[in-house]
């Protein structure tokens, strides 16, 4: 990474990175977590609130002088996933893992913070600067659980922009991502329960077997995204769970799958539950089975703000060069910071993260995940550097 990205403060950001890293926490379980959060912001003299949505902490910055109000949100949570890295500073909570970057995002929100006073801000910008350190990101919808304790209206001032990263393995340091329109996707839990007639798994003549009918089903499923939704549309169905049976010689009276489902568009998603239904029917009288489905609604899709995304663009190429910058398509991914956005324009910005040298090597969520933390230094100036030229974008785009 060019030298001009290294901050003074580099390696204080790697310190507290690792030490999150170290002791992961899952979502509204993040205790410790929101404690060492509370332990740097009174360290540096700011304000905050602790217990928010669960375990959220909730800082501010006020310079005084009116302004815009803004806000930037970094995730907590760990996943559910016992660590493989070998890192002299891996997780020692076995089945918890920092696998998608949360650590990163909360070390480059309190550099943010560091920075900011390191420039006086307080003395030299306008309006205030709120830092929403979020629980439950991962499937806990903890964005939702903060908004709904009112931190909006605790903000006095409506919140013209919100920004939030992520680190995004498939660019190298130095580099970001960023989607017009839909960023991530809508997703949602899919629960099938196959009930048959269990018996001796040498007589199958004699049972209802639902493992064969879940087999069926897990490639049968894939048939709906290739052949019912148009090739210029996305759509994921994943199983990912299967459990059933106790033993090799007995067939079971019931199978569980659970899986996600993840779309662009509202219309893409009706189609699916629809075809999965008409599939779910098939399976009843294919194979004799009784099929349950339940749909677990999960997050919204990340629709980025047009003229947020402007500004961002703009800022980012002067920062990072016209190199810097990629555009990209949508990501299945989901992500809870999509609440924000339904009340708050703003844009999730992808943070490049990987090695130049060494290239991608293991995506989020694997156990193998780790990055380049040079992002740190990349993630805090990009930050100071939206949070401060905010107003004066604003007045120019007011005036044409």
């Amino acid at each position: 990474m060019p030298e001009k990205y290294r901050l003074p403060i580099h390696d204080w950001l790697v310190e507290l990175r690792r030490a999150f890293h170290q002791y992961p926490e899952l979502g509204y379980k993040e205790e410790k977590t929101a404690s060492r959060i509370a332990e740097v912001l009174q360290r540096l003299g700011v304000p905050f609130q602790e217990g928010v949505g669960g375990t959220g902490v909730v800082a501010w910055l006020e310079s005084g002088r009116p302004g815009p109000t803004l806000a930037l949100r970094a995730d907590m949570d760990a996943l559910p996933l016992t660590e493989c890295t070998g890192l002299p500073f891996a997780s020692v909570h076995p089945g918890a893992m920092h696998a998608c970057g949360h650590d990163a995002h909360m070390t480059i929100a309190l550099g943010t913070i560091r920075r900011l006073l390191d420039l006086e801000w307080r003395h030299t910008g306008r309006g205030k600067i709120l830092f929403f350190f979020q629980p439950a990101e991962e499937g806990g919808g903890g964005a939702l659980a903060m908004l709904q304790e009112g931190i909006l209206e605790r903000a006095a001032e409506p919140i013209q922009a919100i920004f939030a990263g992520h680190l995004h393995p498939e660019l190298p340091v130095g580099q970001v991502g960023m989607t017009p329109g839909v960023s991530n996707a809508a997703c949602d839990t899919l629960s099938i329960r196959l009930t048959g007639t269990g018996g001796h798994g040498a007589h199958p003549d004699l049972c209802i077997d639902p493992i064969v009918a879940g087999a069926f089903l897990v490639t049968q499923l894939q048939t709906i995204i290739s052949r019912s939704v148009s090739p210029i549309e996305s759509a994921v169905v994943t199983i990912g769970c299967f459990h059933g049976g106790t033993a090799h010689n007995i067939i079971p009276h019931e199978a569980c799958l659970e899986g996600t489902l993840r779309t662009l568009n509202s219309d893409t998603r009706a189609l699916v539950l629809q075809r999965l239904e008409d599939v779910l029917k098939g399976a009843e009288i294919a194979h004799g089975v009784t099929a349950e489905l339940k749909i677990d609604p999960g997050y919204p899709p990340v629709v980025n703000d047009s003229k947020i995304l402007e500004y961002v663009l703009g800022r980012t190429r002067r920062l990072l060069g016209e190199d810097g910058v990629r555009l990209e398509p949508p990501s299945m991914g989901a992500e809870d910071f999509a609440y924000f956005l339904q009340k708050i324009p703003g844009t999730l910005i992808r943070l490049g993260c990987h090695d130049p040298k060494e290239g991608f090597t293991h995506g989020l969520h694997s156990p193998y995940f780790s990055f380049d933390e040079d992002v740190l230094d990349v993630g805090v100036q990009l930050f100071v550097d939206l949070l401060t030229h905010f107003e004066e974008n604003h007045a120019l785009s007011e005036e044409n």
